[in-house]
């Protein structure tokens, strides 16, 4: 099929490959090929073409067409290609969810009693549909992030509505469970969130479960919490001489430097000022 290129503008668009939080792209490998992920980011592999095989500390195992595989945070997972093939592949850096049913409580109770094996799913038609239609999109070099956002809601679609609780509890259990606590995923999101409504979602929770979860988790409500750290990042960037207090204001969402002027003098006993040239001041915190 032959692509119009309607608009001419998205070449220099900021959207336009820049989100790395969730990202799909397509992989060939040859035969015998080593394959490699970075640990630090999770990864969701759609085979195509070809098999792989996998090999832990306890077992190997060999896996292909039609099948998806999930590398969990960390993984310590040697991947070898044993004829050569095609994939697609998600990686994801944070959890997220599209509607209440598509998140971590769904298949909670599913996770209880389970004893984790290494477990792959089969791509039903709805999602090999998918996986090709991304594809097909990747195939023409459009990598706009909109289009890879919509994409990365559409597949928790299918998952939800084509899949068992059973079937994803054994599947997400990697992220969901084993490699990632509360308190890594509080943390590891906080820096993309504004609000307790924006963390609540980046760690695939309702509002109101989630502050539950965290009151319980971190004996505070999570908003007292974010701005502790808040303070506590205020502090050290305006220790670091090397950063204009200007520039801090702004990167904090401060409306100008008289705000961040007050902040300080509140929840630091001092100015901004005052915080660079000294650093003995003490972190007063009145939250």
């Amino acid at each position: 099929m032959q692509i119009k290129n309607g608009l001419d503008d998205c070449a220099c668009c900021s959207s336009n490959g820049s989100d790395t939080h969730r990202r799909f792209v397509k992989r060939e490998f040859e035969q015998w090929e080593r394959i490699s992920f970075p640990p630090e980011v999770g990864h969701i592999l759609f085979i195509l073409e070809g098999e792989i095989k996998i090999e832990d500390a306890e077992d190997t195992y060999v896996r292909g067409i039609n099948q998806m595989i999930l590398f969990g945070y960390n993984h310590e997972y040697h991947i070898k290609a044993v004829t050569k093939g095609v994939m697609l592949v998600l990686s994801f850096t944070t959890h997220y969810h599209v509607c209440v049913n598509i998140n971590a409580e769904r298949v909670w109770r599913a996770m209880k009693s389970l004893k984790y094996q290494f477990n792959t799913l089969e791509m039903v038609t709805p999602m090999l549909d998918f996986v090709k239609s991304v594809l097909f999109y990747l195939d023409h070099k459009i990598y706009c992030d909109y289009l890879q956002e919509s994409k990365a809601v559409e597949i928790f679609i299918i998952y939800r509505f084509f899949y068992t609780s059973k079937e994803l509890a054994h599947f997400f259990y990697p992220v969901l469970y084993k490699d990632l606590s509360f308190d890594t995923l509080v943390r590891t999101s906080f820096n993309k969130a504004k609000t307790v409504q924006e963390l609540a979602s980046l760690c695939g929770y309702s509002l109101s479960k989630f502050k539950g979860v965290f009151v319980r988790h971190f004996g505070i409500p999570p908003y007292q919490w974010m701005q502790q750290q808040k303070i506590s990042k205020i502090k050290a960037s305006l220790l670091d001489k090397t950063i204009p207090i200007k520039t801090i204001a702004y990167e904090y969402g401060f409306v100008d430097q008289s705000h961040l002027n007050a902040f300080c003098k509140k929840y630091l006993n001092a100015t901004p000022l005052q915080i660079r040239n000294s650093s003995e001041v003490q972190n007063n915190q009145k939250i």
